[in-house]
């Protein structure tokens, strides 16, 4: 355990990555990948700002690897499970391919539903949780921002690093879905980011020439891994400040 220049302890922490966002272009960064992850006593995080495509091979962990790092509480981000990775300390202990031992991981971060993470958030700026959830249909739509309008320096070249293509997705794939364990609830409409989902959604679109195409693709492949898979399904929902 350290401090840097600003006084800010470093810390630090083995944490099992349960998603990893589809990377966004970064000024400073050239590109980050936004992490979540769950500590061994279920202490849930928001990991950032992480060049992830940028770290050496050794350093590239996956969904469902351990990792541990340094980190520290942002100074302003008032979600209290968003932290900065040193990124240079990252280092990747190994992979969880159980089923049975990624929930027994998970059941720590679990809460009974999205309104009472909506409570909590009110409470005491609780911005993460694991929901049980009934999958009601997954639906594409037209992208809200635009990058070339809001980040125009994606176009731009880099002084010391040959820069990665990176392609904004087309559209946002969103999930409908209601909260398994509040009859109460009625639905609710998310943007899966996780990196898979767009990978995915670019894989088909090059397979098959066509957007349309490639969303009906993806989105019998979400259904066949979630109807046909007979377990358990939760989401990770995140708030805004």
């Amino acid at each position: 355990m350290d401090a840097d220049s600003s006084g800010l302890i470093w810390t630090q922490k083995r944490v099992l990555i349960i998603g990893r966002a589809s990377p966004e272009p970064s000024k400073k960064h050239i590109e980050t990948v936004c992490t979540g992850g769950i500590t061994e006593l279920g202490e849930l995080l928001r990991l950032y700002p992480i060049s992830l495509r940028y770290l050496e091979e050794e350093k590239r962990y996956k969904q469902w690897s351990w990792a541990e790092f340094e980190i520290r509480k942002s100074p302003s981000d008032k979600r209290k499970e968003s932290y900065i990775v040193r990124q240079d300390t990252i280092s990747v202990l190994g992979q969880v391919d159980s089923e049975a031992e990624r929930f027994h991981l998970l059941r720590k971060g679990i809460i009974s539903d999205r309104e009472t993470l909506d409570v909590m958030r009110q409470k005491d700026r609780t911005s993460i949780g694991l929901v049980e959830i009934d999958v009601q249909d997954f639906v594409g739509k037209a992208r809200r921002r635009e990058w070339s309008k809001e980040k125009p320096y994606i176009k731009q070249s880099h002084l010391y690093v040959e820069k990665k293509p990176l392609e904004q997705p087309p559209i946002e794939v969103q999930i409908k879905f209601r909260c398994k364990n509040n009859p109460a609830c009625k639905t609710h409409q998310c943007s899966l980011i996780g990196w898979e989902y767009t990978e995915g959604l670019r894989k088909f679109a090059i397979k098959y020439d066509s957007l349309d195409g490639a969303f009906m693709r993806l989105r019998e492949a979400l259904a066949k891994k979630i109807y046909g898979s007979g377990q358990t399904h939760f989401r990770s929902h995140g708030n805004t400040l």
